[in-house]
């Protein structure tokens, strides 16, 4: 009885997406259990069993992962503006080794750390919102997974260009500058890449527990609740409004010569990210 049971709880287990060291170790544990008391009827259903490790474990693991994401991405944010305020003298774009390549590279770099910034502080706010639950719905978890991996993805492009946009303007920077690029995007690169592989481990458990994924105003709550411009389920309003914010901080930060160009790019940008990855991230239903 026993044997037949665990026989079927591994199967479920599996279905779920627990495997390796840790399905074993649950094993032992109910095999522990089942042998003290003897009845395997009153453990539970092997499936339901499953998908209740299964739900404890995604939501434990991703809203780690999250934290961890952010933690990773911040000190190399710093990084990033550190390496960007060492150069006095911008080269020439036309000064390229491959002009396609290199502004390309330009593009990723001005605006995929805008994007890690995005992602990484959604993150943060839907695990910390999460915080205190066992176990939160599949369709809550599947969002924090996406934005840790939106935020992990969009911080190694931007390191990846500034190694690329080093190789490419080697002859117009400064051969230290471009020596230190290389040494930081390489830096920056390694625990990023551990926090994907711990991220693309968690997403092989399925959450099984039912539940709507929630949006921004939702993770925010407080902050949208202070606002008395009933923000809540008017999505697009919401963004035109914090579009509005990042093109007055660019406008402000360029001056009279490129603010109102930087801010008129910063508008355009933050309404098509949102447009192209709302839904997605799970800011809008």
């Amino acid at each position: 009885m026993i044997d037949r049971y665990l026989r079927e709880l591994e199967a479920e287990l599996g279905a779920v997406g627990i495997r390796g060291s840790r399905r074993r170790r649950i094993l032992m544990e109910t095999a522990d259990h089942l042998r003290e008391s003897g009845d395997a009827a009153r453990f539970g259903e092997p499936k339901l069993i499953a998908a209740r490790f299964a739900d404890e474990l995604a939501t434990n693991g991703a809203r780690r992962i999250a934290f961890a994401s952010f933690l990773v991405l911040a000190p190399a944010g710093i990084a990033y503006a550190a390496l960007f305020g060492l150069i006095r003298t911008w080269p020439d774009i036309t000064s390229a080794r491959v002009l396609p390549v290199a502004i390309g590279t330009a593009l990723t770099i001005v605006l995929a750390p805008q994007v890690a910034f995005a992602a990484g502080v959604l993150t943060v706010a839907r695990a910390w919102r999460l915080r205190s639950q066992m176990t939160a719905p599949a369709a809550e978890i599947v969002v924090l997974r996406r934005r840790a991996a939106v935020a992990l993805a969009s911080g190694a492009a931007a390191f990846a260009a500034i190694a690329v946009y080093a190789y490419e303007y080697s002859s117009g920077l400064p051969g230290w500058w471009t020596t230190t690029a290389f040494v930081v995007s390489g830096a920056a690169l390694v625990p990023i890449g551990g926090a994907a592989v711990a991220l693309a481990r968690n997403a092989r458990v399925r959450p099984q527990a039912a539940g709507a994924a929630g949006d921004v105003f939702d993770d925010v709550a407080p902050l949208i609740d202070a606002i008395p411009l009933r923000l809540r389920g008017r999505h697009w309003r919401f963004c035109l409004l914090v579009a509005a914010a990042v093109a007055a901080a660019a406008f402000v930060a360029g001056g009279p010569d490129e603010g109102p160009r930087n801010a008129v790019g910063e508008f355009v940008a933050v309404c098509a990210a949102f447009a192209a990855l709302g839904r997605f991230l799970g800011l809008r239903s």
